[in-house]
């Protein structure tokens, strides 16, 4: 992933997020490779109450449409925690580089990463769904 401008964490996604975190570098997980990237990520970041989040910052449990800046295509993806990721669903682990880059992201923002075939820069179009916003609270 490609470091992008300060981005904004809720405490209660940020307690989570460290949880999980902290259980994926102490066992034998497969994707306990992934949880330095997270963690610098949750480095950089602005830390809110769950209460004070505008709504068009992407949290954990956010549904945003997205546009591909090269096929100008669009997307509509959920970030999730690891476990309920399904691609075909259209539901993108935050320990992926996509959905490392969609944390804290806010509508509007332009996000790149690298992936195996380059750079892939996409735009945050809208954040659809945010629970916070919606006063909903995800365990």
């Amino acid at each position: 992933m490609i470091a992008q401008s300060e981005i904004t964490v809720t405490e209660t996604d940020l307690a989570r997020l460290r949880e999980m975190t902290r259980e994926l570098r102490s066992s034998r997980h497969p994707l306990r490779q992934y949880a330095a990237g997270l963690e610098d990520e949750l480095a950089r970041a602005r830390i809110i109450p769950a209460a004070g989040v505008p709504p068009d910052v992407v949290t954990m449990n956010s549904r945003v449409r997205i546009r591909d800046q090269r096929r100008r295509a669009s997307e509509i993806l959920t970030l999730v925690y690891p476990r309920d990721a399904n691609a075909l669903d259209g539901r993108v682990s935050v320990l992926a580089p996509l959905g490392l880059a969609l944390l804290g992201a806010r509508a509007g923002d332009v996000v790149s990463w690298v992936v195996p075939a380059g750079l892939r820069t996409f735009t945050v179009d809208a954040v659809l769904y945010q629970p916070e916003s919606a006063g909903h609270r995800h365990p």
